[in-house]
């Protein structure tokens, strides 16, 4: 009976009615793309028109794409197009607009609407509660539009529902984006965060959490949290929650007391320090579990300490005074020094490199540190000359808190820092005995405490030490360990003075020349022979570091392109029992110097040994020089 009346009153539903009901029925299922398809279709199709669609906004409020389109019985591809010259520009700022005829002659520009032969045009704005334009919604056709109050009313029912699905769509698409957000936000927190309900089940286990529990966040959601909290948390938590859902309070929060544990999930108990709170969410509560593994910060402290300490060497490395990339040299003595190198660089083996002051002991061990296989690990320097006898064991081996007066924190030492890889002690033999034996002890076996500690710690380290002085004498005038003496020179390495390799004078002197005009800005191309001459003629008793200096000091008073030597004495000082050289003309100088070079080496040309490269000329320009000063080799 009843559906009888029900037929019966939609025999007699007016046309708007009937239309409006079909609205609703093709469109109450449907969202997003098959709502606008829906819509568009039936619009078209009710009043009826060849053409309509519904379009937003693309990226820019001059460009459109449409969302749905029908098009002379059947849907056709979106489109994007720009607004000038359309009659949807009038439209998007918001006004109604209705061209009853002749609309593809009132907008050439418009192409689309031209090759469709667009006659009548009605378009509206869809607008939000808020006021702002959304997009619109659109029908046109071959034929004229009059102005009919029913047609109107149809659409803008039709665009009434146009506008609160694409309301709807923004509202979801802002409420994903801010829902990733926050998920990027908790996963990318450096605390565990923990979101359980008034259940106590677990809702929500940040990234942090599944390094801090051991346990994947797939696993967790669901669990009880009391699975995870040692029984003091768990009670702390249990009277939280109970307190909270007593409460009228929309929001609370305590700090956790001191002393609490939480478990992992393979029960190994951690200490925490966290916080707990509640927030209200529609109708409960959710709580929320902020911690942190006070062992791992702990670590992690102490790493951040070790950095620092590591690149804080690595700095007083680049400001080493005697700091060039390579070591130069060309001399037979040098030859035999870089073959040792190679020899015991990929080894363990402890070494001690044993030279004048200035002979580039330091630089001998990088590069022996460098061609080992620990050169991805620090090198660290020791000056043991420059630590007072106090604070030397200290340095070693570090300290701990209230080891001493103004031990503040805890120290890590030197060893513990170069764990891995390789320690430069220099000057090792200015030492004191006692220090002598701890560190005799730590090169047999590789352990210490710290200063004011018991805990014995282990390392792996490569010792290379360095000294000028005899420790042999040391020794048998009790001034130094034979046990640490022997257990240091397992590989020695004798570094020449400079005097006993000339050869390489010249070598380094272009060398420093390079560097050190580039850094002060100068350009020097050539050095004069007489300024060479005075280079190899002097003794040099502070060796590569006073060759340097001399340089530099050379480099500043240089007026030209060219390096000369100063009779006064400025650049080069006079050597004790140094014979001033004798005044002989400017080409005799010049020959003389060429043929000293030429019997060193061999009177070999070419080649990285040759004259050609020690005098810095092309071997053909010095042939020309030979042929020119009259220098020959001897029979």
């Amino acid at each position: 009976m009843s559906h009888q009346i029900l037929t019966s009153a939609a025999h007699h539903l007016s046309p708007d009615d009937a239309l409006l009901r079909r609205l609703v029925e093709v469109t109450a299922t449907a969202v997003g793309e098959q709502f606008f398809r829906a819509l568009v279709k039936q619009l078209a199709l009710a009043l009826p028109v060849g053409y309509a669609f519904v379009a937003e906004f693309a990226e820019t409020n001059t460009r459109v794409r449409t969302l749905a389109y029908w098009g002379k019985e059947d849907f056709r591809a979106n489109v994007e197009f720009n607004l000038p010259g359309t009659p949807c520009e009038f439209v998007l700022q918001g006004n109604f607009c209705h061209i009853p005829t002749g609309t593809a002659g009132r907008y050439p520009q418009d192409l689309g609407l031209v090759r469709l032969n667009a006659d009548g045009y009605l378009g509206v704005p869809l607008v939000a509660e808020d006021g702002q334009v959304l997009g619109h919604l659109v029908v046109f056709d071959d034929q004229p539009m009059p102005d009919e109050p029913r047609f109107l009313s149809i659409f803008q029912i039709f665009a009434g529902r146009a506008r609160v699905e694409l309301e709807r769509i923004r509202a979801e698409k802002a409420l994903l984006e801010s829902e990733n957000r926050l998920a990027q936000i908790l996963d990318s927190a450096l605390d565990a965060i923990v979101t359980f309900d008034e259940t106590q089940h677990i809702r929500l286990f940040n990234q942090a959490a599944e390094k801090v529990f051991r346990m994947a966040a797939a696993d967790a959601i669901g669990k009880p949290v009391g699975l995870f909290l040692s029984a003091g948390l768990n009670q702390v938590v249990t009277e939280f929650v109970a307190s909270c859902l007593e409460s009228q309070k929309e929001a609370t929060s305590l700090w956790l007391p001191d002393g609490l544990t939480a478990l992992r999930e393979s029960m190994e108990e951690f200490p925490l320090e966290g916080s707990l709170s509640v927030v209200r969410m529609a109708k409960q509560r959710l709580f929320t579990i902020i911690l942190r593994d006070i062992d791992e910060r702990k670590r992690a402290e102490a790493e951040i300490r070790k950095l620092q300490m590591e690149n804080l060497y690595l700095q007083e490395e680049l400001k080493a005074e005697y700091n060039f990339e390579e070591i130069v040299g060309a001399s037979p003595a040098m030859e035999k020094i870089f073959q040792r190198i190679k020899q015991v660089a990929g080894t363990d083996a402890t070494v001690l490199v044993i030279g004048e002051t200035g002979t580039g002991k330091e630089l001998i061990a990088r590069a022996i540190h460098n061609r080992s296989k620990r050169k991805n690990r620090p090198l660290i320097k020791v000056n043991c000359a420059a630590l007072s006898a106090g604070l030397i064991e200290s340095e070693f081996f570090g300290h701990e808190k209230g080891a001493f007066t103004g031990a503040i924190s805890q120290r890590i030492g030197r060893f513990e820092l170069a764990n891995g890889g390789t320690i430069f002690l220099d000057e090792i033999g200015e030492i004191s005995l006692e220090v002598q034996a701890k560190l005799l002890r730590v090169l047999q076996e590789q352990e210490f405490e710290r200063v004011g500690g018991s805990k014995t710690l282990r390392v792996d380290v490569r010792v290379i030490a360095a000294t000028n002085r005899d420790l042999k004498k040391a020794v048998e005038e009790n001034r130094f360990r034979a046990d640490l003496y022997y257990r240091l020179n397992v590989f020695p390495l004798n570094l020449p003075p400079l005097r006993e390799r000339t050869e390489d004078i010249s070598l380094l002197v272009r060398y420093f020349v390079g560097k050190l005009s580039s850094r002060i800005g100068k350009r020097i191309t050539r050095i004069d022979p007489r300024t060479m001459e005075g280079f190899l003629a002097y003794a040099w008793p502070g060796n590569i570091r006073e060759l340097e200096n001399v340089v530099e000091r050379a480099v500043i008073l240089a007026d030209g392109p060219v390096l000369e030597y100063e009779d006064d004495a400025a650049i080069v000082p006079h050597a004790a029992g140094h014979k001033e050289m004798p005044l002989v003309p400017l080409e005799e100088m010049e020959k003389s110097y060429i043929v000293r070079v030429l019997e060193k080496t061999d009177w070999v040309i070419e080649g990285s040994k040759g004259a050609a490269t020690i005098l810095d000329m092309k071997p053909n320009t010095l042939r020309s020089r030979m042929q020119k000063l009259n220098i020959a080799r001897p029979k």
